[in-house]
């Protein structure tokens, strides 16, 4: 079917005449004031706990209540929670910045891009995660080190994930220094979280143990936001500048969401309904469950593909797609070169 802009106006004021468009302020905040509470009782634990194993067990909430926070900065980097930009500014510096101390400006510039162009072979940021390639095209331009570890990604990139973290503030701290004005508050927030989070635990704890705690907690946040984030894209169809196609069959056939209902959606931060966030990405993530039903039909009717799996079949599926990709680096290209020698 030759769809139009217009049918994506359809789509929005059906959603609109549900009031699933509307703003959730009352959800958020319980939802900050929850995870306040949890971040700050496991610290109180370690106060007053401090042996080695404590240490080793509290980076699991730890690392888990994080990454939430991730999620509320993400919802606040596309202005879902609030109507006012300062309070989605302010609410994403704390989550972004503070608490997981990666830059909240280089997440938002980085992340408009993979919205404005999801899953295209040139503009989409995160198709761009060296040395790994998820899609045929960069495969064949890897070379040496970067083949190599193309050949057996589907194994390896769980294990990469664990850098994660590490890579972000890296990042971060590299596009803060480029865009010294933009993220002052950037550094602040960035500065306070390394004093808070290591600085002050390690008065009450001990530098060492600190310092461990913070690695591991580091490495499961980012364990947990790899398991989370990639089922969202990689496996599904990719794009170039040759393909003819419109706002709303991107955003779809670029787009994975995983059922499970109330448990993966808090565990996946409302991304399970990816479909519905790319489609309308200043939602509430409250209202994402609604939209759900509207948006598939809707689909059926306009004959696009509407992706919904377990989280488990959609990774069995990226284990598969990823070696798939990772065969064409298999091939090695001495073993052609001299058989056209031979012929």
């Amino acid at each position: 079917m030759d769809l139009t802009n217009s049918d994506y106006a359809k789509l929005k004021k059906e959603i609109e005449s549900e009031g699933l468009l509307n703003h959730t302020p009352l959800y958020y905040s319980i939802m900050v004031l929850v995870d306040l509470v949890v971040l700050i009782s496991s610290f109180v634990v370690l106060i007053f706990l401090h042996e080695w194993y404590i240490v080793m067990l509290m980076a699991l909430p730890i690392s888990f209540i994080c990454v939430q926070f991730g999620y509320l900065g993400h919802d606040a980097g596309h202005w879902a929670i609030s109507r006012k930009k300062a309070v989605n500014n302010a609410i994403g510096y704390f989550c972004h910045s503070f608490i997981l101390g990666g830059s909240f400006n280089y997440w938002k510039h980085k992340h408009n891009e993979h919205h404005a162009n999801p899953n295209h072979e040139e503009l989409d940021p995160d198709l761009r995660q060296d040395p790994f390639s998820f899609y045929e095209k960069k495969t064949g331009q890897k070379k040496g080190m970067g083949r190599l570890l193309t050949r057996y990604q589907s194994f390896l990139l769980p294990l990469a994930f664990f850098m994660i973290s590490f890579l972000i503030r890296k990042d971060s701290l590299l596009y803060a220094w480029k865009h010294k004005k933009e993220c002052v508050v950037d550094f602040l927030l960035m500065i306070t979280h390394f004093f808070l989070f290591i600085g002050l635990t390690a008065y009450f704890i001990g530098i060492v143990k600190a310092f461990v705690l913070y690695i591991i907690t580091c490495m499961l946040i980012g364990f947990y936001l790899g398991i989370a984030f990639t089922p969202n894209h990689v496996g599904m169809k990719t794009f170039t500048d040759a393909d003819s196609t419109n706002y709303l069959t991107q955003q779809v056939l670029s787009s994975r969401n995983v059922k499970g209902g109330r448990f993966i959606t808090i565990l996946l931060g409302g991304l399970n309904y990816q479909i519905e966030h790319h489609l309308f990405p200043h939602v509430s993530r409250k209202n994402l469950p609604g939209m759900k039903k509207i948006v598939k039909e809707f689909c059926g009717k306009i004959d696009i593909s509407y992706r919904d799996d377990t989280l488990s079949k959609a990774w069995k599926d990226i284990f598969i797609y990823l070696n798939e990709v990772g065969k064409h680096a298999r091939r090695f290209p001495l073993l052609k070169v001299a058989s056209n020698m031979v012929q």
